[in-house]
């Protein structure tokens, strides 16, 4: 539990860091005077509340998220799709991303991660984690996730323990 905490903090601090720098590595020729890459627009954009998301800070919402996310990979839509997440406060368990997608949080949007670890899947472990040498088994999946994605933009971000 507290190696998961951990790793969201050390997570959450690169993100943070990333953001707060005000540029973004893109190809050559991307780059604008100002040296800033505008976002991407996307060919489709959906919110979270057609998933049945409720912002309201007490309705678990990891099925909205996981059902939003395997939309967006299944439609595969020319362009990408943005996912809009409204104002208000998103309780959710972990959640994978899927490539060519945006998750963009609306002023005053909050995505908070529950505490029950039952919304915690395990996936297995990294040969560069410990759990597995030191600990058997699984380890908790981190709370916003992805493996071999690309094109994958996070804007608007708060993101609260």
């Amino acid at each position: 539990m507290a190696g998961r905490l951990l790793m969201a903090r050390l997570l959450l601090a690169i993100l943070l860091a990333l953001l707060q720098g005000g540029a973004f590595v893109a190809a050559e020729g991307d780059e604008t005077c100002s040296g800033i890459v505008p976002m991407k627009k996307r060919g489709e954009v959906v919110s979270i509340t057609d998933f049945g998301g409720v912002g309201d800070g007490r309705t678990l919402n990891t099925e909205a998220f996981v059902s939003a996310v395997a939309w967006i990979e299944q439609r595969n839509a020319p362009g990408g799709t943005l996912l809009y997440v409204p104002s208000g406060v998103w309780l959710t368990g972990a959640f994978n991303l899927t490539s060519h997608m945006t998750l963009f949080l609306a002023q005053g949007a909050v995505i908070s991660a529950t505490q029950d670890t039952s919304s915690w899947p395990l996936i297995d472990p990294l040969p560069s984690y410990g759990r597995g040498r030191e600990l058997p088994g699984g380890r908790y999946m981190s709370f916003i996730h992805g493996n071999k994605l690309h094109d994958v933009i996070i804007t608007g971000v708060l993101l609260q323990k």
